[in-house]
């Protein structure tokens, strides 16, 4: 006889958010810590705040915070449709998996860069310069794929490590 499932509890939100405004349904993203407590989760509870969606006002906090760019040429990095973004930001939907697993690329790899580079600024400006590695793209233009996000990854741990390049 199989042993029922016990649901697994998620982690309550710090009782101090409850009082704070927010934007969306309370999710990664709707709070101004955000993106530096979702770096500090590990991979397992990272995947489950990816499954359930990130809140769709984070493409423009990566954007700004992050890589200090425009709202739009990280859509179009990322291949995510700007029509999706501004529905689902009126309607205060969050993304979806595959669009969450896009910009969560984004934070780990510049997270990684910046440890790197040991600076966040060139590390924004070099996943934004395009690598010959890569073929002439960008880093970040080479994260809306698992393939493209394990050969940036790659390229950091050789740059990392002293291996030529």
């Amino acid at each position: 006889m199989a042993t029922p499932r016990i649901p697994e509890k998620k982690p309550a939100r710090p009782a101090a958010r409850a009082a704070r405004p927010h934007i969306g349904t309370n999710g990664i993203g709707a709070w101004p810590d955000d993106l530096a407590l979702f770096m500090q989760l590990d991979p397992i509870a990272q995947s489950r705040e990816i499954r359930t969606g990130l809140e769709s006002n984070i493409i423009g906090r990566v954007a700004a915070e992050v890589l200090k760019t425009s709202v739009q040429s990280l859509l179009a990095y990322l291949r995510i449709p700007s029509s999706t973004v501004t529905r689902k930001l009126a309607a205060g939907e969050r993304l979806s998996s595959g669009e969450s697993d896009r910009v969560s690329r984004v934070l780990l790899v510049h997270a990684h860069a910046a440890d790197v580079f040991e600076s966040r600024d060139i590390a924004a400006q070099w996943m934004q310069a395009p690598h010959a590695e890569l073929g002439g793209e960008s880093p970040v233009a080479m994260l809306d794929t698992q393939t493209g996000y394990d050969a940036v990854q790659r390229i950091l741990q050789r740059i990392e490590y002293g291996v030529g390049v």
